[in-house]
């Protein structure tokens, strides 16, 4: 578990740090910084430039010489700092990466598609950051992970197992909805079906729900099952095309989730996932100090350089409740109803 991570002349950020918990919900306006912060925090496990991001010169702030990028991890036998910085002239520090599973999945979903591609990878451990390997995941968990127990926490149907328990929290999103994935290893084909049908046919929420659905009752299990010593979710926009009850339900599952143990970081512009999380809070599903919330305010440009970021804490009491609610934080809906009375 990440307990702090610090950034210094990181992309917008001049230096911030944050002291993170179980569950970290980053919020703010678009390009204000949230997306970096995952960013970060890949760049400080996979110790390479990032697919797509461009070099590593891209990401030093303004004119100065370089980055700096640490975090301090919680481990059995004690805590360790983990970092990563990059200079001007190419020089490079880095060491250790995160401690167990870090599973990273994109705002950039793969979404309904009526095959998906195989892996030649054997040892797939996540679902890939755009959810492309969610068929070989999921068939890896029929093949070695079947008697996984799914947390209390997260059992939706009582006393049934990680596919049943997938079907039922897809349910909540799509009432009755049933799931059947395939393979066919001399072609590297898979494929998904909802309830006999294409994917393409049944709309782009399912599709984009499904890879974080699925990695969370599996992950949590191998946890649980001590199969891992940690995870670590990392996770954009998880409420992407999902009806506002959907999102709901999408934000009270991660909540049980890190109840479990298991860590995430979660970027959203959804007012329905925090109140997800703000009802599981207060019907005791996790306690209020194993979340936190961060708002970013973008500084915006002063005519030469970009202002940097700011970020405020924003916390949720015992009681779901927020009693600071600062400009931009999840309050359009309030503005716009002031504007129609």
């Amino acid at each position: 578990m990440i307990t702090k991570l610090s950034l210094k002349n990181f992309k917008a950020f001049e230096e911030e740090n944050f002291e993170l918990g179980l569950l970290n919900v980053l919020s703010g306006l678009n390009s204000s910084g949230k997306s970096s912060v995952i960013q970060s925090i890949r760049l400080l496990n996979e110790k390479k430039p990032l697919l797509d991001l461009g070099p590593l010169s891209q990401y030093i702030r303004s004119d100065m010489k370089g980055f700096n990028l640490k975090c301090e991890q919680k481990l059995k036998e004690g805590n360790e700092t983990i970092i990563f910085s990059y200079d001007r002239d190419g020089t490079i520090k880095k060491d250790k990466k995160i401690n167990g599973i870090v599973s990273y999945i994109s705002a950039d979903r793969l979404g309904p598609k009526n095959s998906l591609p195989l892996s030649i990878d054997e040892a797939i451990t996540t679902v890939g950051s755009k959810g492309e390997n969610i068929v070989d995941f999921l068939s890896k968990y029929e093949n070695e992970w079947i008697g996984l127990p799914v947390p209390q926490a997260l059992t939706a149907s009582e006393g049934l197992g990680i596919k049943d328990n997938l079907t039922e929290w897809l349910g909540f999103i799509s009432p009755g909805i049933k799931i059947m994935y395939s393979h066919d290893n001399n072609t590297d084909i898979g494929r998904t079906e909802f309830n006999g049908h294409r994917p393409v046919h049944v709309g782009f929420g399912l599709s984009y729900a499904l890879p974080i659905i699925a990695s969370v009752l599996i992950h949590a299990s191998q946890l649980i099952a001590k199969k891992t010593e940690s995870v670590l979710l990392l996770l954009e926009n998880p409420e992407a095309h999902l009806h506002p009850s959907g999102q709901t339900k999408m934000g009270e599952m991660l909540a049980r989730a890190a109840s479990c143990g298991m860590q995430i970081i979660v970027e959203t512009h959804s007012d329905h996932l925090l109140n997800g999380i703000r009802i599981a809070v207060k019907e005791k599903k996790i306690s209020s100090t194993k979340v936190n919330c961060f708002f970013f305010k973008s500084g915006g440009w002063d005519g030469i350089n970009e202002e940097p970021v700011t970020v405020e804490n924003i916390e949720i009491d015992e009681h779901g409740m927020v009693d600071y609610w600062p400009d931009g934080f999840f309050d359009e809906t309030e503005k716009s109803l002031q504007r129609l009375i």
